[in-house]
């Protein structure tokens, strides 16, 4: 983990080189100075107005320190020197010593010059404690001990640097501390918030002068704790309350000002300070707070220090999530911009990233062996880049490279390729070539034998090596060679060499590179077998690019069309040509390109390869339905659909020979899946028992299906059963059967914990997909629907034992009978009463189960509320409503339980009763609509409620105004549509606009005045 949050550059010049800025400028400093040493030995004669303060910048900017040094200690020789000036020698001096630390050859000289800026600032702070620059003096000082105590902390650390750190760091906080306590005072004194800018300009800049100070020490302060705590081996253990005192630090800074910069900047700091902690939940979630801020400049540093931080946190956790680090730290690191370079905060970034790659490198379970060698070049590269810049991070840099068999202090640690001896020309390289051919092929031979013999790992490790070695010298000798070539060399040789270094640099995955050599090569040889040799090289290379990098290259999609197409004309037949064009075409169906791929597919000619090719076609349409239907374009979407049964169909007719694989079977279920959104349940299960290709005809052939394809078989083949069910004069027993059949496969491959959720969901979907029929079946044929699927469930509510089935059922019966219900009916009849009985049988059996599920009593009520039991649904709500008063559906359902009770009350009740629905029950479990509307007002993902609770509100006041024939309770009624109308113009949109106006004008009415309602919304 990083040790130190910033780096005190606010001490050291910003400087462009050494130069003060032009020629003319440095010759104008070299008077000037000529002039000072003439001056120190005669006598004094200077003009009135001596212009210390600027010659003294001039000296600095010259890196003319030494002079500027004796230039203020003889300042008070000289006649004009403005008094506020001299006062602030110690001052100028500090800051000319810390200056010349920067640039000083030696650490020695460096030590010496800061020492000296200490001695001078305290000097100036004793001795001018009120002067206008003793904040500033203050600040510097602090910063200085800062700068000093990290200075210590680099490199190899022992006891002595520490301890001499640790006072630095604690001397600063010190510092820090005093400054937070006079400004705080001052700005206590001032009285900030009743300063108006407009009237007192200049207090209103001196305020926000002082605030802008004490943020700043509030931070630094924050750092000078931190950094004492980490001067410690185990700083949460032999250090707790410094870090407790940095953590406080921190959060007053970021909670209280998170909207000034500092404030905002704070939150890497704090994660970091909660991290050593060991506070990780509370660390995550300060960094990601960091990098969810504005990418402003100023919390560059804190985001690549709080991507480091959170790479750590994931590195260190249980899981140690490597995956999520590197996603995390890679955009960050390849971000990093030239001034960050260097910078110590980017060093962090770097070997927090380096030991994300170094964990994937070493999950030999989940990586293939050439994603980790990947990971381990990655973390290499990331290493030999930190280990260039020194900092705090040298001593972990070292070990992960040691870790990895780098020697970190050699030179050679650096080079990117083996040597090779230069050959004398090109047939010499191409002979070495040749020979290191067949030796890497005898490698390759023996390294595979190892793998099959299960040899021991350091063998393998060893051969893979020398394997590696081997091609890379070959990369080198090839290319050194091919630069060699003159007009002599004879062009089947250099063919040759170029097959060499294209396939070698093509196992070593420099894919680019083996890129441009196989097509070159092919282009240079059309029609020979080292032409396509080279052109299948180089469709392999643009392959593993785009699967490195993901399909989003459309340069590489494009690469691979145009080479494709390329071999197929230049080697028409050949089949490994031809199997090109099949990548084109996979590269077509990638990027979305339908209509081109469906072109190359029909210009091919009649094949298994064809239909195969066609079947994936179809699925790619599916898909592209599926993606429109989302968006709400349903004839667009209807399109697609019908393409893809075309071509699912035409591409599974070809199938010959009773040859069906798992490809095929997915595309014939997709097919029947199709059928179902067409509303063809016949042609659905005659897909799915099609001789020839049908997935229930032919399961058994298929090897070791998935659970997630059985899933989805059955599934599929319990929803097309259901629709002959419904939309034929078929045999409904036989049906029956056969739905009852596909539930007991389902429930058959449901196993364990997984298998139990999965079943859940599938039931669940399913009762969408009935629900979506019957709501949209038209009313002749709903109402067979309904008939059929209450046979349909009561047989599986009867002959399964499974909650989850049982509460689908329940469920489903309930929302059955919800959707039929017309519109304005509150009590269920004829049909939807027959569902509603057996859904609350269910729910019954259900809930006196052991631990059942907190819904069912919710959906109980709900259904005895449907069913017109009014007294039983309301003691189900208070049931629920007692452990769970927040449940929002629970509270509307009891309101809207009183309300529609009442109206059926006889008259001496119905007031009371329309009471209840707007208060609530007399002991509160029970909030009726007044509160509901009260508690969903702020929230906006409560709005539509809101408005329904205020709209029943009313529609309840007035009822109940009927009801005890008191006209005030009808004028409330109306007051709280008019009232509403005030703060909410637009009344919940034209719906809810449409029923206010529609009650209003009911409510005027019986009230004897204009029926007029509410004006339309502008």
């Amino acid at each position: 983990m990083p040790r130190s949050p910033h780096v005190v550059q606010s001490l050291l010049p910003r400087r462009s080189g050494h130069h003060v800025g032009s020629l003319i400028s440095r010759l104008a400093v070299s008077v000037l100075t000529l002039g000072f040493v003439g001056a120190m030995g005669s006598s004094p004669v200077l003009a009135q107005g001596e212009p210390a303060a600027d010659f003294v910048k001039r000296l600095r900017a010259a890196e003319y320190y030494d002079l500027a040094i004796k230039y203020l200690d003889r300042l008070d020789q000289y006649p004009g020197v403005d008094s506020a000036f001299m006062t602030t020698v110690p001052l100028e001096k500090a800051q000319t010593y810390i200056e010349s630390a920067g640039v000083a050859r030696s650490v020695e000289r460096r030590d010496e010059a800061f020492a000296e800026a200490e001695v001078q600032l305290q000097a100036f702070l004793k001795n001018h404690p009120d002067n206008p620059r003793a904040s500033e003096a203050h600040a510097q000082l602090g910063k200085l001990r800062l700068f000093r105590g990290s200075q210590l902390m680099i490199g190899e650390l022992d006891q002595g640097k520490r301890k001499q750190a640790r006072e630095q760091f604690e001397a600063a906080a010190e510092t820090f501390n005093d400054i937070i306590a006079t400004l705080k005072g001052k700005l206590e004194q001032m009285k900030v918030a009743d300063i108006d800018r407009d009237k007192e300009p200049e207090k209103a800049a001196l305020r926000d002068r002082y605030r802008g100070e004490f943020l700043m020490a509030l931070q630094n302060a924050g750092e000078a704790k931190m950094l004492a705590a980490e001067t410690y081996k185990d700083p949460a253990k032999e250090a707790p309350k410094l870090l407790e005192q940095a953590l406080e630090s921190y959060t007053d800074l970021s909670e209280k000002y998170d909207n000034y910069v500092l404030g905002a900047g704070a939150f890497y700091a704090r994660g970091k300070v909660e991290q050593l902690l060991g506070k990780r939940d509370q660390a995550f979630e300060s960094y990601t707070r960091m990098l969810e801020q504005d990418d402003a400049p100023e919390f560059r540093d804190a985001k690549v220090g709080a991507t480091a931080g959170l790479i750590s946190l994931m590195l260190s956790g249980e899981k140690k999530d490597y995956a999520a680090a590197i996603e995390a730290g890679e955009p960050m690191e390849t971000s990093l911009r030239p001034n960050e370079q260097r910078t110590q905060i980017a060093q962090d970034l770097r070997v927090e990233l380096a030991r994300a790659y170094l964990a994937k490198n070493a999950d030999e379970k989940n990586n293939k062996p050439n994603e980790r060698k990947r990971a381990l070049s990655e973390a290499r590269k990331l290493l030999m880049q930190a280990k260039k810049i020194p900092g705090t991070h040298d001593e972990s840099t070292m070990k992960l490279l040691a870790d990895i068999g780098i020697d970190a202090t050699s030179t050679e640690a650096v080079t990117e390729l083996p040597t090779a001896d230069d050959p004398l020309d090109f047939a010499a390289a191409l002979a070495s070539a040749r020979e290191l051919f067949q030796t890497q092929q005898l490698l390759s031979d023996q390294l595979e034998s190892l793998k099959k013999q299960e040899g021991s790992d350091k063998q393998i490790e060893d051969l893979s090596a020398s394997l590696n070695s081997m091609r890379e010298t070959g990369i080198v000798i090839l290319r050194r060679g091919l630069s060699m070539i003159n007009a002599d060399t004879e062009a089947a040789e250099i063919n040759e060499a170029r097959q060499f270094l294209a396939f070698l640099l093509l196992q070593e995955e420099y894919y680019r590179d083996s890129f441009v050599m196989g097509s070159s090569l092919a282009r240079f040889a059309p029609g020979t077998d080292i032409g396509l040799s080279g052109g299948l090289i180089a469709l392999n290379s643009a392959q593993q690019i785009i699967s490195a990098e993901g399909t989003g290259s459309n340069f590489w999609v494009g690469q691979i069309k145009e080479l494709g197409d390329f071999l197929v004309q230049k080697w028409p037949d050949n089949p490994k040509a031809a199997s090109a064009q099949g990548i084109s075409i996979a590269m077509a169906l990638k990027k979305g390109d339908l209509a081109d791929a469906k072109a190359m597919i029909d210009a091919m000619p009649a094949s298994p390869g064809k239909a195969q090719y066609q079947r994936t076609l179809g699925l790619f349409f599916w898909n592209e339905s599926l993606r429109l239907l989302s968006e709400e374009k349903e004839q667009p979407a209807n399109e697609q659909l019908t393409q893809a049964a075309k071509e699912l169909t035409t591409g599974l007719n070809q199938i010959q020979g009773g040859l069906v694989d798992a490809d095929a079977m997915n595309a014939a279920l997709i097919l029947a899946k199709i059928r179902l959104r067409q509303d063809k349940p016949d042609d659905a299960v005659k897909v799915l028992d099609h001789p020839k290709y049908g997935p229930i005809k032919l399961l058994s052939k298929l090897e070791a299906p998935s659970q997630d394809f059985l899933f989805d078989l059955y599934r599929t083949e319990l929803q097309a059963v259901a629709g002959q069910m419904t939309a034929s004069g078929g045999d409904q027993e036989k049906l029956l059967a056969r739905a009852s059949q596909a539930i007991d496969q389902l429930q058959k491959t449901a196993q364990g914990g997984e298998g139990k959720k999965k079943l859940v969901a599938t039931f669940r979907a399913l009762a969408v997909d009935i629900q979506a029929q019957i709501e949209n079946a038209p009313p002749a044929r709903q109402e067979k629907l309904i008939d059929a699927f209450n046979v349909f469930l009561s047989r599986i509510a009867g002959i399964s034992q499974d909650d989850t089935t049982l509460l689908w059922v329940g469920q489903t019966m309930l929302g059955m009978a919800e959707s039929a219900m017309p519109e304005g009916q509150v009590k269920a009849a004829g049909q939807t009463a027959d569902l509603l009985k057996t859904s609350i049988t269910t729910f019954q059996a259900l809930k006196k189960k052991p631990n059942a599920s907190d819904t069912i009593p919710y959906m109980l009520g709900k259904a005895m509320r449907l069913q017109g039991d009014y007294s039983g649904a309301l003691k189900e709500f208070r049931e629920i409503l007692k452990a769970k008063p927040t449940m929002i559906d629970a509270q509307e359902e009891a309101a809207l339980t009183y309300q529609q009770w009442a109206a059926v009350l006889p008259a001496k009740y119905k007031a009371d009763a329309y009471e209840a629905a707007v208060a609530g029950g007399k002991n509160g479990t029970i909030w009726g609509w007044g509160k509901i509307s009260v508690m969903t007002q702020r929230s906006p993902a409560f709005r539509e409620r809101f408005f329904n609770a205020r709209y029943h509100l009313a529609e309840c006041r007035f009822l109940q105004g009927q009801a005890a024939g008191d006209p005030k309770l009808s004028k409330s009624a109306a007051g709280v549509i008019t009232g509403l109308v005030g703060l909410y113009p637009d009344m919940g949109g034209p719906d809810q606009f449409k029923k206010f106006d529609s009650l209003l004008k009911k409510i005027q009415a019986a009230l004897g005045e204009p029926s007029v309602g509410l004006a339309k919304p502008s």
